[in-house]
């Protein structure tokens, strides 16, 4: 046979083998949703979140998830109890958001590099409040990395699918998505 012919069916056999891999790129590629409300049954059993320090002790309690349409961070509201060693407790509210990280071993999302955006604290007086923003940065510093947002089920194929390919997380329309693909 003339080798250049045996060359020309190698080139075909392999243009032939990259249009199917093309044309079959999007059968790779998937998404896996979840809404808020999801991400909160997941999340609400890890709290109360505590700390106590020499000055005072931090609880936060009932966690409510925010995903917003914007953001590509996980938005979360909590109750906050602050009380110091000598006196008082205050209540109040406080909001954050964090940035997700996956452990690909554990095949779980946690919560990273989180923002206080407000801390709203009942009767607190001027002088402290400052330290108690230091004290709720510390907390969710310290402890919220230890948050599993989400873990994958390995008994779920798609999931377990997920854990294997997993491309790109991200917050998207309110939604946290998982995308995962071959290619």
């Amino acid at each position: 046979m003339d080798p250049r012919g045996i060359g020309l069916r190698r080139a075909l056999w392999c243009l032939c083998a990259l249009l199917a891999l093309a044309a079959c790129r999007e059968t790779f590629r998937h998404e896996i949703s979840f809404t808020a409300e999801e991400l909160q049954a997941k999340i609400a059993g890890q709290f109360p979140l505590e700390r106590k320090g020499k000055l005072a002790r931090v609880v936060l309690r009932d966690p409510e998830v925010v995903l917003a349409a914007d953001s590509e961070r996980v938005g979360l509201r909590a109750a906050v109890e602050i009380a110091p060693a000598l006196g008082r407790r205050f209540l109040g509210q406080m909001a954050f958001d964090a940035a997700l990280d996956y452990n690909a071993e554990k095949g779980e999302f946690y919560l990273v590099d989180p923002q206080i955006g407000e801390l709203e604290l009942e009767e607190v007086p001027d002088r402290y409040r400052s330290l108690a923003r230091q004290l709720a940065e510390q907390l969710t510093g310290r402890y919220l990395d230890r948050v599993a947002v989400y873990r994958l089920d390995s008994d779920d194929f798609e999931e377990s699918l997920a854990k294997m390919v997993l491309k790109k997380v991200a917050v998207t329309g309110g939604r946290l998505v998982l995308h995962i693909g071959l290619l």
